[in-house]
């Protein structure tokens, strides 16, 4: 399952990274003796950073406006073991739809080979350097330097990968479907939807009714289930959705 990062998260993904590296310089800087530290302090920080905006985009369920839809009546709700068996008999076609979206998601271990490729052979000439200069100012420019360049790297990277994904499949394994709204990893939206913003289509073959969010890349949050039909007709009563694409 893969998500999208939010510009929101982006920005604060960014501002962490200044902030760690800001950190990491002025430690750099006048305690170089702990530079093998340094170093590991940054790639935890940046795991647990990583891990924590993970889960952060998993607790939509948890939030205000999932309690305000659960105040509605529950209409329709996900069967795990079914969503599963689903999923699995559309495993090959689902596979090659989710490829491009795994391929992005390698690029954040590309970067990680840059980083620890860039640590020790840029530090180990550029520590030297700064310790024998008595200048603050240049040697806070040598290991700002040394951890700017990466980053900026791995950034590029990121951007780029999201530039070239056009479209990812986002199976929402549980949710729960309400008059006011659907629930699920992912996701959290109200009835009516906003048909400017999402594109409904179903396959009765594979078994799953899909929202399509548009913008780039193309969002598709697909739920399996056997009623289909009933899902369809719950978007098209509460959901103010006219037009909805049947496809194979």
């Amino acid at each position: 399952m893969a998500y999208q990062m939010s510009k929101r998260q982006l920005m604060i993904s960014m501002v962490y990274g200044q902030a760690m590296i800001g950190v990491l310089t002025v430690l750099n800087v006048f305690f170089p003796e702990y530079l093998g530290y340094t170093f590991i302090i940054f790639i935890i920080g940046m795991g647990v950073f990583a891990a924590l905006s993970a889960r952060t985009m998993l607790k939509h369920v948890r939030s205000r406006e999932a309690r305000e839809i659960r105040s509605g009546k529950l209409l329709l709700k996900a069967d795990p073991k079914v969503v599963k068996e689903l999923q699995a008999a559309d495993a090959e076609r689902l596979t090659r739809e989710m490829m491009p979206a795994a391929k992005a998601m390698l690029v954040p271990f590309l970067g990680l080979i840059v980083v620890f490729a860039w640590y020790p052979t840029y530090f180990g000439y550029a520590t030297p350097i700064a310790r024998s200069t008595d200048d603050v100012l240049v040697r806070v420019l040598i290991f700002l330097a040394g951890y700017e360049i990466p980053y900026s790297i791995i950034m590029g990277l990121n951007f780029l990968s999201r530039r070239a994904l056009k479209e990812m499949v986002q199976v929402v394994q549980s949710y729960e479907v309400y008059d006011k709204g659907i629930l699920g990893p992912g996701i959290v939206e109200f009835f009516p939807l906003d048909t400017k913003k999402y594109k409904v289509v179903y396959s009765p073959v594979r078994k799953f009714v899909e929202l399509r969010k548009l913008g780039k890349p193309l969002v598709k949050f697909r739920f399996y289930t056997k009623r289909y039909e009933r899902f369809v007709d719950i978007l098209k009563r509460y959901g103010g959705v006219k037009d909805v694409e049947r496809v194979e």
